[in-house]
């Protein structure tokens, strides 16, 4: 396994989530680092749901419907076919991650109606909520934001830093 570059807490949660030096590498490209560079959208992935740090060991990039500097859609049928073939490869779907052109990142008023609603169709007595990341225009994970929507609430993480090359 790669080394782990940053770690988020849920205030009250007996689990943290873990990033990897590799997903914050397979991340790095779609940083929106240019003026009116578009905003880019994918899923987060671990192999195990059930371990007291869940790690998120791989990142995939999902095709935009549309894209702008401060906006982007996704099929959402592709991401529940993109879902099915990575449960048969042993991958369990934490959530989604995108773009935004702000070096910290917060969700905008789209992102947490997107959320709410991918949330509340997740939500089964399996899934505790969904994993929302934003990718700020701080190098990463600085400018990563990490967000748990329960499908009815949205709870933000406390993140640290601790090791890899940023």
């Amino acid at each position: 396994m790669t080394e782990t570059v940053a770690r988020y807490r849920l205030q009250g949660a007996s689990w943290t989530l873990a990033i990897t030096d590799d997903v914050t590498a397979f991340l790095r490209p779609y940083v929106q680092q240019r003026w009116l560079s578009r905003e880019s959208v994918g899923q987060l992935y671990t192999r195990d749901l059930t371990s007291r740090e869940v790690v998120v060991v791989r990142a995939t990039l999902l095709t935009q419907v549309s894209a702008a500097w401060a906006s982007v859609s996704f099929d959402v049928k592709q991401a529940v076919a993109e879902r099915g073939a990575m449960f048969e490869q042993g991958y369990h779907c934490l959530g989604l991650w995108h773009t935004h052109p702000e070096p910290v990142p917060h969700p905008s008023p789209k992102d947490l109606r997107l959320l709410k609603n991918h949330a509340a169709a997740a939500a089964t007595r399996d899934y505790a909520g969904m994993v929302f990341a934003i990718l700020g225009t701080r190098p990463l994970p600085l400018g990563l934001g990490i967000w748990v929507h329960d499908g009815e609430v949205l709870h933000e993480a406390a993140g640290e830093v601790v090791g890899g090359r940023d």
